[in-house]
This record gives C-alpha cells, sequence and structure tokens, in this order.
C-alpha cells in the first residue's frame, strides 16, 4: 500500500478543524489530531517529519485513509485497524501495547491496566500511560479509548487536550452523561443538519452547577447587555481591578463603591444601578443565590426578574451557562435567532414571537441546541 510512495507529509481538512499526518515507505508513522488553528498544526507535522516533502495532493493511498478519517469523525466509526503504521522508533514493549489497543474498537474503552494485562504485563499501568503520552499516530492507535479505572476521562497529552479526548469519544457514541448522551441523540434524530454541527463542535459545555459564582454570573450578565463581547470585556476588567483580587467586587463591595468609581470603568447610570439593586437583593436576602439550584425554572425566572435590570434573558442565561437546565429557549436573543436563520436558510431571523414555535421540536433538550446553534453564529463549520 505505502512501499511504492515516497516519505512525504500532508495537510488536510475535517468538519472538526485541520488533520496532519506523515508516512514513510512502511506505512503512517505520525499523525496530528483535529485544529481548528491551521498553521499550529503545520508547524507542529513539519517539526515532526520537516525532513519530507509536504504535498499539496496526497497519493491515492492516503486519500484513500483522509476519506475514512473524515468519515469516521462525522459520525461514521472506522477501527482503522488495516492502515499500515510505521512504529519503527518505537521500543517493542510500545509497539505491543499500540498492537493490542488497535484491537479495542469504536465504542469501547479499556483501562490502562486492562491494557497491561492484554499485553502480558500485569502491574505496568505506569509504563502504559507512558506509551501512550507519547503515541506517535493518536486516533489510528486510538489512545483516546484508554481510560483511568473505566469511568471519567484521565488525562490526554495529545494537542486538544481533554476536551478533544472526549469529542473523539463522543463521535464514536462514548460519553459518560447519560442526559448529554440522551440529548444527542434527540438532537441528531430531529434535525439531521444540528446532528453534524454537534459532531462538528464537539461537546456540549456551556458550564454546569456552580462551574462559576452565581453572583459573577449576574453581573457579567448585565455588563453584557447591548455590549460587543470585546467592549463588554474590557469594562468587564475595569470593574474586577476596583477591588483586590481577580473577580469582581462583591455584594458588600459594590456598597462600598462609589457611583463615580464604577462610572469611570465604563457603566451606563442603568448599569451601575442595576447592579447595586442586584447587591441589595443579596445582601438583605430577598435573593438567595445558593437556593437557585433548588428551585424550577420558572421560579429561578421569577426571583432573578425581581431584580432591576435583570429581565428574561439574563435570567435565561443564568439558568443555562450556571444552572445546567437543559431545556431554556432564549427567544429573545438576537443572536439565537439569528443562527435559527442561517441553519434554516430564512431570508430573515424570525422575530421572538416566530422562533418560539421553532425550538419546539428540540425539547426537552432547548438549551443544548440554541448553545449548538450558536456556533453557527460564531463561524463554526456546519
Amino acid at each position: 500500500m505505502f512501499r511504492s510512495l515516497e516519505p512525504g507529509r500532508h495537510v488536510f481538512s475535517t468538519p472538526h478543524g485541520s488533520v496532519g499526518l506523515a508516512w514513510t515507505t512502511s506505512g503512517i508513522d505520525w499523525f496530528e489530531l483535529p485544529d481548528r488553528e491551521t498553521a499550529n498544526l503545520a508547524a507542529r507535522l513539519k517539526i515532526r517529519a520537516g525532513d519530507r516533502a509536504l504535498v499539496k495532493r496526497a497519493p491515492k493511498p492516503v486519500q484513500a485513509l483522509i476519506g475514512r478519517i473524515r468519515s469516521h469523525l462525522d459520525g461514521r466509526p472506522d477501527a482503522f485497524a488495516d492502515v499500515p503504521l510505521d512504529l519503527s522508533a518505537l521500543t517493542p514493549f510500545a509497539r505491543k501495547v499500540c498492537t493490542e489497543l488497535r484491537g479495542v474498537g469504536p465504542g469501547s474503552t479499556v483501562t490502562y491496566g486492562e491494557l497491561a494485562r492484554l499485553c502480558g504485563s500485569p502491574g505496568a499501568s505506569r509504563a502504559v500511560g507512558r506509551v501512550m503520552g507519547s503515541n506517535p499516530t493518536p486516533l489510528l492507535v486510538p489512545c483516546h479509548r484508554v481510560l483511568p479505572t473505566g469511568k471519567g476521562l484521565g488525562g490526554f497529552s495529545a494537542a486538544g487536550g481533554l476536551r478533544q479526548k472526549e469529542h473523539l469519544l463522543m463521535v464514536e457514541g462514548v460519553v459518560f452523561d447519560r442526559q448529554l448522551k440522551d440529548g444527542y441523540a434527540h438532537l441528531t434524530r430531529v434535525d439531521r443538519r444540528l446532528g453534524r454541527v454537534i459532531r462538528a463542535v464537539g461537546p456540549y459545555s456551556p458550564g454546569f452547577g456552580g462551574g462559576e459564582d452565581p453572583w459573577r454570573i449576574l453581573v457579567t450578565s448585565i455588563v453584557h447587555q447591548q455590549l460587543s463581547l470585546k467592549a463588554a470585556g474590557t469594562i468587564l476588567g475595569r470593574v474586577i481591578a476596583l477591588t483586590p483580587g481577580s473577580d469582581v467586587p462583591s455584594p458588600r463591595q459594590v456598597r462600598r463603591l462609589s457611583d463615580e468609581q464604577m462610572r469611570g470603568c465604563g457603566l451606563s447610570r442603568g448599569k451601575v444601578s442595576f447592579i447595586r439593586d442586584l447587591a441589595e437583593h443579596v445582601l438583605d436576602g430577598r435573593l438567595d443565590l445558593a437556593s437557585l439550584d433548588r428551585l424550577t425554572d420558572d421560579q429561578v425566572l421569577e426571583v432573578l426578574t425581581a431584580v432591576k435590570g435583570i429581565g428574561v434573558w439574563t435570567a435565561q442565561m443564568a439558568l443555562i451557562f450556571h444552572l445546567g437546565r437543559l431545556d431554556i429557549w432564549p427567544t429573545g436573543d438576537l443572536g439565537l435567532r439569528n443562527a435559527v436563520r442561517l441553519h434554516r436558510s430564512l431570508d430573515d431571523a424570525p422575530d421572538e414571537k416566530a422562533v418560539e414555535p421553532l425550538g419546539d421540536i428540540y425539547a426537552p433538550y432547548r438549551s443544548m441546541a440554541a448553545w449548538y446553534l450558536w456556533t453557527v453564529v460564531d463561524g463554526k463549520p456546519v
């Protein structure tokens, strides 16, 4: 298959980003996992195989493999067990580990200890881990399928880190969170085009259950109202700099700050009053942020919108990005309505009333659908 080929290297595109590989006359000896930054990937590939020509058009055997890789990343899993690899630079033990791991097919996982036993070396879990940490051909030698104890992701030293590992497993149907797995399946079933977006973007991760302090989430949401991300980020940085530490001023600190100090950060008079009203609601007990995760979606909307300046949109962002609620459809969000326009190839963005029923097919996973649709606006591949 490769014996008649000149050694070379090649970079190609996939829905997940650019992928790079290099080959000798014996087979593939280096593989770069998907990266959105093509220049960075190409630079890494050059470091590893810079002695070989970078070919613009891959030879036929490599083209065939590229087609299989693209198909795999698009949700049609491939074991790649028949692909010739050149692992001659590895130690005999490392080659044994790679050979045994290639027998672990898509949708399956193995622990470091189990892989060590398959290699006839019980107790060599750490040695197996070191082999995986320097694996030259990830995906083809599927180190993403190796887990520490059968649960959880463990580590991943390849480009993209743990999110890359989670993404590769997700494409193969391995998802540890039952709700998310059901959500992916439902959204893909009711909207195949959205399914392609999900596979391209990767795991749903807006930040669940206390990943950030709800106070910070709400203050940040107020600052971001009607501003670009860049402008809001600049202003938020100035607000944080008003007090010691790396977080937004606490409710008590807000009470001690003057209007002039807060206005000097670039906040409008209205936003200053909104943050002050939020602080007073927290300090006098009308808003118990610690109890939000015990309330229903409607109850959260009710208690948050009682604060001046916190409307339904801000409350919905807290539900999605802090509380991890999976069935929120923020019809007031212009970004979502633009995403629906792009996704459905509409002439104009639907208004709030028109976009409401368009989310019905995604229930009870409308938050997930909204999050993936937002990536359409951000320019992720569809």
